[in-house]
């Protein structure tokens, strides 16, 4: 990288407000003064010796990988599986026991960003809390170098939205079992006094032998404390598959909001159609808000009486309507539709199928978009504050 790149990087890292442009203009004249003494240096070597930047940092900026550079001690990075708006995932190695995981690191920017850093820290920490057999095992959150990640259990498998994307249709009984486990892990989350504030496809992983684990805690919260706890946001979720609460931007969010978002993925797993679609995430928005939950001949010929009732349940417009916890959504689907279930059949093909190529750990970008196709990925995550 030449030193106008260099110079370029770190005018966008001012601008965003990254880093203090004092700091940029110290490292700027020491430069001058390196090179007057015959000791030429870059900028980001200049911003490492004066501790602006770590080593770590300043190669990723330069845009060397992870998997090239392997910065962090007992693990050896094999390859990127997945990214985010503010984290990339990498399957790697836990060298001291040889153990097969998944890295999600912090991006150099928002490392660079104690809000962030801090942001990821709770999410680390959240994951930690939990143990169930339907989410995704926490080992450990580190920081090194200046960079900050924490391990998870690798997952073998697919996504559902891919399975979904695919064009494979799951029966009603295999997304009834879905369900049913992510409804187990909900009610875990629940009595740990944590909301996940964004169940859907994308965050569910699915492997061979049916088993599901939820991957993604980019949102979740506790739900005491939750004004402090979020930094003020208010609208936080993907609009597909977003409450009625989320999308007005209300404050007390509790796990009725993943009831519905349960009973918004049941939809679409059952149907392979969204429950409310728009060319714009305000109209999908809308729709959760204020539109009836409608099922066309086509919806009913795919679902029994017994799944249009929990989908109705679930998907209630007012938190007092619904599921009051996902232990119950969970204890009527078992009750009433057990035989459903039990005829499920196998797993679709196309899990057994997708390698470990396929990234099995992916992450949703969270950039809105502006348009929506029946059958395209959904609408990005909304993260949106409060007006001023």
């Amino acid at each position: 990288m030449s030193d106008d790149d260099d110079l370029q990087l770190v005018t966008f890292l001012v601008l965003r407000g990254i880093i203090a442009e004092e700091s940029i203009n110290k490292c700027m004249r020491d430069q001058t003064a390196f090179k007057n003494a015959g000791r030429p240096m870059s900028l980001l070597a200049v911003m490492i010796k004066n501790g602006v930047l770590t080593r770590t940092q300043a190669f990723v900026l330069k845009g060397v990988s992870l998997v090239d550079l392997q910065p962090f001690p007992d693990y050896k990075f094999l390859r990127h599986v997945g990214e985010g708006g503010m984290a990339d995932v990498y399957e790697a190695t836990y060298l001291t026991v040889k153990a097969r995981v998944a890295l999600k690191v912090l991006k150099t920017d928002f490392c660079l960003q104690e809000a962030y850093r801090l942001r990821f820290k709770r999410e680390a920490n959240i994951l930690l809390a939990l143990d169930h057999e339907n989410i995704v095992e926490g080992k450990e959150y580190r920081s090194h170098d200046g960079v900050d990640f924490y391990a998870m259990a690798f997952v073998d498998g697919v996504s559902v939205l891919d399975v979904l994307d695919s064009g494979v249709s799951l029966r009603e009984g295999m997304a009834l079992h879905i369900a049913a486990q992510v409804a187990a892990a909900l009610e875990h989350m629940r009595q740990k006094g944590i909301v996940h504030r964004d169940v859907k496809p994308g965050n569910l992983v699915v492997d061979s032998d049916g088993v599901v684990k939820i991957i993604d805690f980019g949102f979740a919260k506790v739900m005491s404390g939750m004004r402090q706890d979020t930094g003020e946001e208010t609208t936080v979720g993907t609009v597909e598959y977003m409450s009625p609460e989320q999308a007005r931007g209300a404050s007390d969010i509790d796990s009725r909001a993943d009831v519905y978002s349960l009973g918004a993925t049941l939809f679409h797993m059952a149907t392979g159609e969204l429950p409310f679609t728009g060319a714009t995430p305000a109209e999908v928005m809308h729709g959760h808000v204020k539109r009836p939950l409608e099922f066309s001949e086509k919806h009913q010929a795919k679902l029994s009486v017994a799944s249009i009732f929990i989908l109705r349940k679930a998907m209630a417009k007012s938190p007092a309507d619904r599921y009051e916890t996902p232990q119950q959504m969970f204890d009527d689907i078992h009750a009433l539709c057990g035989p459903q279930i039990a005829a499920r059949g196998p797993v679709p093909a196309v899990v057994h199928e997708a390698s470990v190529e396929a990234a099995p750990i992916t992450l949703p970008a969270p950039k809105p978009t502006t348009q929506h196709r029946r059958h395209a990925r959904p609408h990005s995550r909304i993260h949106r504050r409060p007006h001023r």
